[in-house]
């Protein structure tokens, strides 16, 4: 059977909104020289320059934690492997994502222990109400995905909760890794599928 790939990140250019208060994504080209002819070279360089926490990335435990695990620390294994794909479009701008719109996914969640949440806040990348209105997780809903075994939550809105980030901290504190601002979740067929599949 073909596999199919689907890249679940945002591209990142300088038109990248980066997290409110953060600086702007910058790429630069250091160096272009094109060839005139086939003999001659060409070169290509450039300068790269944005916050950790802009665009798809990864929140490791010492993003909220002090004594949590910093990014270079998590094992790989943790990051790809079968993941659930929990339909959670019917949440509204605003919402929250509660315990009782997870249970039914449970015994899927203890199986495959890596939880991806799909809003289809994606479609509103680069809007103005994208990093202010997003559906986010509650804390007893990440408690109870918590308690189901699960190891990394990813989702599409730019960040799992709201300021004072409670859900961040238990999250964080149980050592769940977390993906934030996911994008082509509605290009997943079914409600399992492999993540970040290692060749």
């Amino acid at each position: 059977m073909a596999i199919r790939m689907i890249d679940l990140s945002h591209a990142i250019t300088n038109t990248t909104p980066p997290f409110p208060g953060g600086p702007p994504v910058e790429v630069q080209f250091l160096e272009l020289e094109r060839n005139k002819t086939p003999s001659d070279r060409y070169v290509h360089a450039s300068r790269f320059a944005m916050n950790i926490h802009c665009g798809t990335h990864m929140d490791a435990p010492f993003h909220f934690i002090q004594s949590g695990k910093t990014i270079d620390q998590v094992a790989l294994e943790r990051t790809y492997g079968i993941a659930s794909l929990v339909d959670l479009r019917h949440k509204q701008a605003g919402s929250r994502i509660e315990r009782a719109d997870l249970e039914t996914a449970a015994p899927r969640l203890r199986q495959t222990r890596k939880a991806i949440l799909q809003t289809g806040w994606s479609a509103h990348w680069k809007q103005p109400d994208f990093f202010t209105k997003f559906p986010d997780i509650s804390p007893e809903a990440a408690q109870f995905l918590v308690d189901c075994g699960v190891q990394l939550v990813g989702l599409e809105a730019p960040s799992v909760d709201y300021s004072p980030n409670d859900t961040h901290v238990v999250f964080l504190s149980n050592d769940v890794l977390l993906v934030e601002c996911l994008t082509n979740l509605d290009q997943i067929p079914g409600t399992e599928f492999c993540s970040q599949r290692r060749l």
